[in-house]
């Protein structure tokens, strides 16, 4: 029998154990001064989230099994991922680097991840809850169901594959002049964040989009990573590197590198506020950065 907790379709359950996990990861980073916890407090959020809400339904439905089941191996691959990468590195997250001692500004960031989580959780959880659960058609194997489920596998594949590829390259780079063009890396500049936006477009709401867009994805990482292959003296090469590869989209750079600019910041999404121009951004940069 379904358990009824605070509302039909669970959102103030969730919100609420979003609310307090986050909290604690917040606690516990910003006393020991480390990011080590922070993606992974997400991803196990977005996981147990998922783990609560099937107990919850106390459902036995292919359909939310299956799609309770893909919430929880992401959310774990994503946290224990980066909980791995970050003790076996033992290199911070530069994104944090103005964040780890203000209060204020790491608060807000943490306030944005509760809220990334529970959204991008909506479509499980809203699956579990009671409202939707007693009206769905429990036969599983329509177009969409296995459509989704190919999605998930090729975007899970993408985003693992890719993870793992920058992972061994960090490991074994000698200098910092190097960069990632290899592999996935050579079609796109991010596929793992490719992948992220591939499968929120139809499995959850345009937040994560604009998060990874215009907020902590994209933005954080473009500009520093070209201002620090313009400190290391390897703007030649890299700028090379990126008339030649898709910001994002995976493209082969043959094709990608005569496209005029117009159309690699409309189709490819390579917007304005990504690029670098060392004569006219370099004081700004460095002022931001």
């Amino acid at each position: 029998m379904t358990i009824h907790i605070s509302d039909d379709y669970y959102l103030g359950i969730t919100a609420i154990i979003t609310l307090i996990y986050q909290l604690i990861i917040f606690l516990i980073a910003f006393t020991l001064q480390t990011e080590t916890v922070t993606d992974f407090g997400g991803g196990s959020n977005v996981a147990l989230l998922a783990i609560l809400t099937i107990i919850f339904s106390q459902s036995n439905h292919t359909r939310q099994i299956i799609a309770t089941l893909f919430q929880i191996v992401w959310g774990l691959r994503l946290g224990l991922f980066c909980l791995y990468r970050m003790l076996k590195t033992g290199h911070g997250d530069s994104r944090f680097d103005e964040l780890r001692q203000n209060f204020s500004k790491l608060l807000v960031f943490f306030i944005l991840q509760m809220i990334w989580i529970w959204t991008i959780s909506l479509p499980v959880t809203f699956l579990n809850s009671p409202k939707i659960n007693g009206g769905l058609d429990q036969n599983f194997g329509s177009v969409t169901d296995v459509l989704g489920v190919i999605l998930f596998i090729f975007g899970f594949l993408i985003e693992s594959i890719a993870d793992l590829q920058k992972f061994i390259f960090r490991t074994r780079r000698t200098s910092s002049k190097e960069f990632m063009k290899t592999g996935l890396w050579a079609w796109s500049r991010h596929p793992n964040y490719f992948d992220n936006i591939a499968l929120v477009s139809i499995l959850s709401p345009l937040f994560t989009i604009l998060i990874l867009l215009f907020l902590s994805g994209m933005p954080l990482n473009e500009r520093p990573a070209h201002l620090k292959q313009y400190k290391a003296g390897n703007w030649v090469e890299y700028s090379q590197h990126l008339s030649r590869t898709s910001c994002l989209i995976p493209f082969p750079p043959s094709l990608y590198e005569p496209l005029p600019q117009f159309i690699k910041s409309t189709l490819f999404l390579e917007f304005p506020i990504y690029r670098f121009n060392p004569d006219s951004d370099i004081n700004n940069a460095e002022g931001n950065i």
